[in-house]
């Protein structure tokens, strides 16, 4: 027992140093192993970010198509309201011009119900380009029973205001002569004073026309804006259509005559619609 003491005692340095290095080497061993386990920490971190940061790209990305797809169906659907407001404006449209032609057919009813004469209604189908109030063409013919010199009319404010007269027929329209062509005359009088005369149209594209051969007395007893009517003495036309008005008064000196310009009610230049007299015409 005392050599074992006596043999420890001399390698008690030995034995410090083998003691010492054993705990070295346990404590490097514990050491490398929380190293190796950050290490692992450390890796496991990068890749979950890299791999957050894929999965963000690739959610991007995704986002991103389907926003264009989002994007073209919008741009179908406005294509489609586009087309759709189209329609509905074409169809507002329609139904405002069916508004207007059931309103202008009324009136025409209600024209024709007011006329005390015997008539066909007949539209202005086709005008005589270049020549202002030469002639113009109506939807009626001999099929319908027309003559030709029937006298044309038309109701402006109530009142029967003579047109003119079938010039030409063919089976089924009608040329008219109306009353301010130069070809044209008709027998009239003043409605008030009720002085004859002659009324003639200026032609040539004037719109005004010439009533003349009144007795020169009638001077004072016409004025600005009287009424002229047809007389139905020796003419074609019935009496008491409603011709025009007075717009100027001429009175020469020398002339055994009045002369008078007259302003006619019907505005030929918006004329669409007339009444052919079927009570007399013919030659």
């Amino acid at each position: 027992m005392e050599s074992l003491f006596s043999y420890l005692k001399k390698k008690r340095n030995t034995l410090v140093l083998l003691v010492l290095l054993g705990f070295s080497l346990i404590a490097l061993a514990v050491q490398s192993n929380d190293i190796s386990n950050g290490s692992k920490q450390l890796g496991y971190s990068f890749f979950a970010t890299i791999q957050r940061g894929i999965s963000g790209v690739g959610l991007w990305v995704n986002d991103v198509f389907r926003s264009f797809g989002e994007l073209r169906e919008i741009r179908g659907e406005y294509q489609e309201l586009q087309k759709k407001l189209l329609e509905y404006r074409s169809m507002e449209r329609r139904l405002i011009d069916l508004q207007e032609e059931n309103s202008r057919l009324r009136r025409i009813l209600t024209q024709s119900e007011q006329t005390e004469f015997e008539h066909l209604n007949a539209r202005v189908i086709a005008k005589e380009p270049g020549v202002l109030f030469r002639g113009f063409t109506i939807n009626r013919g001999e099929s319908h029973g027309l003559k030709k010199a029937a006298p044309v009319i038309a109701l402006v404010d109530g009142l029967p205001a003579l047109v003119g007269r079938v010039q030409s027929l063919s089976r089924s329209s009608a040329k008219v002569l109306p009353i301010t062509d130069v070809q044209s005359y008709v027998a009239a009088r003043m409605r008030d004073s009720r002085y004859e005369g002659l009324v003639n149209g200026m032609g040539q594209g004037q719109s005004t026309l010439i009533m003349e051969y009144i007795n020169k007395q009638a001077r004072d007893s016409i004025q600005y804006g009287d009424l002229v009517i047809t007389s139905g003495l020796r003419s074609l036309f019935p009496a008491d259509l409603y011709i025009g008005r007075v717009e100027e008064v001429r009175a020469a000196e020398w002339e055994s005559s009045l002369t008078l310009e007259i302003r006619p009610l019907v505005d030929f230049s918006r004329l669409e619609h007339v009444f052919v007299l079927t009570e007399g015409g013919g030659e």
